[in-house]
């Protein structure tokens, strides 16, 4: 009996002391069904992929889980801290997916503006988040005039602004001489903003409203403003501003004529070069209309006068013309030069 003893109080005693050491003396049964719900919404969240909206699914599904923890903890487990905790979690993933919602909801514009975004902005990827805040009212306003209000008047109105043409018709005139239209979706004064640096110039031309016109205008000051904090921003608008101009000036060119009827170029040196001195595009390839309303009286207008308009030739242009014509005015010096641009070639 002693010995049987002995053997019974040494298994007790093993027995306590592996209960010990794996920190249970006996096992629960499984928890409620809610608590193994809520480790699988967990377990899915963690394993979200990294997508585009990756992290809003993973903080949502996280939300959910810890959501489903609390009243487990709360109604079947009845542990506080455990609810504390729980809860803890649940409001910092909630404060995520809500953050995230906020930065990813639409944004919507009027249909004017959606207009404008649609065709000039969107091509050139241009988010809307960008878009809002280039058209917000800190930066620009959004105005409107009626039939004959003038937008600028000429040698009156400073350059200190740029208008974006939302609907309507306006017309740029050179001393009550029409020069060309501003239809909608362009800029009315893109040749004066890019030509002037400070604001300070006034127009050449007077821009009136041809009906009901609605635009946004920008301040140069507020405009470069965000154009320095938003670079991509700045290199779209200038790209939109460069193609603006070179429809206006396009469109100028169309005024000028030859005797023989045909158009004038406007990339011919004689024009572009006093164009790049005048430092005033629109005006600059307008003078030859001026001409013509001053002198002629006549639709159209010859080389001489739009050279005499414009101005005289640079004295570098013509030492150019005079060197061209004593390289290729002999067949000496014709086959001299020939043989030396070969050269050059090879």
């Amino acid at each position: 009996m002693p010995v049987s003893t002995g053997r019974r109080d040494a298994g007790v005693s093993s027995s306590g002391t592996m209960s010990t050491f794996l920190g249970c003396s006996y096992w629960q049964s499984p928890s409620h069904v809610v608590y193994h719900v809520a480790s699988g919404i967990l377990l899915c969240g963690l394993l979200v992929p990294d997508s585009k909206h990756g992290d809003l699914m993973l903080h949502g599904t996280m939300s959910l889980g810890f959501l489903l923890m609390s009243m487990w903890s709360w109604l079947v487990l009845c542990a506080p801290d455990v609810f504390a905790w729980n809860m803890v979690l649940l409001l910092l993933h909630g404060l995520q997916t809500a953050s995230i919602l906020y930065k990813i909801r639409p944004v919507k514009f009027s249909q004017d503006l959606e207009d404008v975004y649609d065709s000039l902005f969107r091509p050139l990827r241009v988010s809307r988040i960008l878009y809002k805040r280039l058209v917000s009212p800190q930066f620009c306003a959004l105005m409107t005039l009626e039939d004959g209000e003038s937008y600028a008047v000429q040698a009156v109105t400073r350059t200190d602004k740029l208008g974006l043409l939302i609907s309507g018709v306006m017309q740029a005139y050179s001393h009550q001489n029409l020069l060309h239209a501003i239809t909608e979706r362009s800029f009315i004064d893109s040749p004066e903003f890019e030509s002037t640096l400070t604001g300070e110039e006034t127009f050449q031309v007077s821009i009136v409203a041809s009906g009901t016109c609605r635009y946004l205008v920008w301040s140069r000051q507020s405009l470069e403003y965000l154009l320095r904090k938003e670079p991509y921003l700045a290199c779209v608008m200038k790209t939109l501003i460069g193609r603006d101009i070179t429809n206006k000036l396009y469109a100028l060119n169309e005024k000028v004529a030859t005797p023989a009827g045909s158009r004038m170029d406007i990339r011919l040196p004689s024009i572009s070069s006093n164009a790049r001195q005048r430092r005033d595009l629109r005006r600059a390839l307008a003078g030859a209309m001026e001409y013509e309303v001053r002198v002629t009286g006549t639709d159209e207008v010859t080389d001489s006068d739009v050279e005499n308009d414009l101005g005289k030739p640079s004295e570098a242009g013509e030492c150019e013309s005079h060197l061209f014509v004593c390289l290729f005015s002999s067949p000496v010096c014709f086959s001299w030069t020939s043989l030396f641009v070969c050269l050059l070639v090879l």
